[in-house]
């Protein structure tokens, strides 16, 4: 798997979301009235992922490019799987799987991109997705942080960073019911162009950054020195490897940086502003 550095790429930053319900399955919404609130929100492109539907709707003059996916949700043994897929091409019929990894097979043949969806509220521990091939995870879930608390899936993608797995971060709404607000929680993706195909590609290169608000302007790294620029923070982290990384404390930070210590193997950034709203970056993955 081969990821670039979004801010060292020509083209345009998009917002969009890549989990969103409609009445086609346990939303509240038809896919018309969906696709109208995020275009009032100000979405430039927008999946419609309901259960074990691939549904497709118009996408609106002047609105956000709406894309069909799916969300498949299954039990293997007792647990619990909610997972979504992007670049879907054909319905997937609900079916049964006797392992994850008979699910990344498929997404494999299919050449489809699979997010493993809030994993803290489905009750999945970190280790169930070891040793699988996963394109993503939810960082961040709106709707379970909402209505559960259980909405930040942190821990669950450094345990899977740590254990060698090039994993991308993604943060989504979730979205089901009218009297929500469309919850903070998107992708800045850095496409070519806003169509279907240019979005997908950006996605699968890792050309995106996660945000409930914060603006991320440039990361650069430079051997073992990152060095981040984003709009007003009072934190900015830098995670890698257990037991390393750094935070730089402030008001309104805009700058920070960090010299890496020769043994990680990854490092990702985080800009917390304020309210404690965050932007998350994809990692950077490192040579020894």
């Amino acid at each position: 798997m081969s990821h670039s550095n979004p801010f060292s790429q020509k083209g345009l930053w998009l917002k969009g979301n890549t989990h969103t319900h409609t009445t086609q399955s346990d939303g509240k919404l038809p896919p018309r009235e969906t696709v109208l609130e995020y275009q009032k929100a100000g979405y430039d492109f927008l999946f419609l992922t309901d259960h074990w539907k691939r549904t497709e709707a118009p996408s609106p003059a002047g609105g956000p490019l709406v894309i069909a996916a799916e969300e498949l949700d299954f039990f293997i043994g007792d647990q619990f799987f909610h997972i979504i897929g992007l670049g879907i091409q054909k319905e997937w019929a609900r079916r049964k799987f006797r392992s994850l990894r008979e699910l990344n097979r498929l997404a494999k043949r299919e050449k489809a991109i699979l997010i493993v969806a809030h994993p803290y509220w489905s009750g999945n521990p970190s280790s169930l997705y070891q040793n699988t091939s996963f394109f993503g995870i939810e960082v961040y879930n709106a709707v379970c942080d909402v209505l559960n608390g259980k909405g930040y899936s942190d821990v669950h993608w450094d345990d899977l960073l740590d254990a060698g797995q090039r994993i991308l971060g993604f943060a989504a709404d979730d979205y089901h019911r009218p009297n929500y607000i469309i919850t903070p929680g998107w992708i800045m993706v850095k496409a070519a162009a806003r169509t279907e195909a240019a979005i997908l590609q950006a996605i699968r290169r890792g050309r995106f950054y996660s945000t409930q608000g914060p603006v991320i302007k440039n990361i650069t790294l430079k051997k073992r020195l990152i060095e981040v620029t984003c709009s007003p923070a009072s934190r900015i982290h830098f995670i890698a490897n257990r037991c390393h990384g750094t935070v730089i404390h402030g008001r309104n930070l805009t700058r920070a940086s960090w010299q890496i210590p020769p043994h990680c193997k990854y490092v990702r950034v985080e800009c917390v502003d304020a309210a404690g709203k965050t932007a998350w970056s994809n990692p950077f993955f490192l040579s020894p």
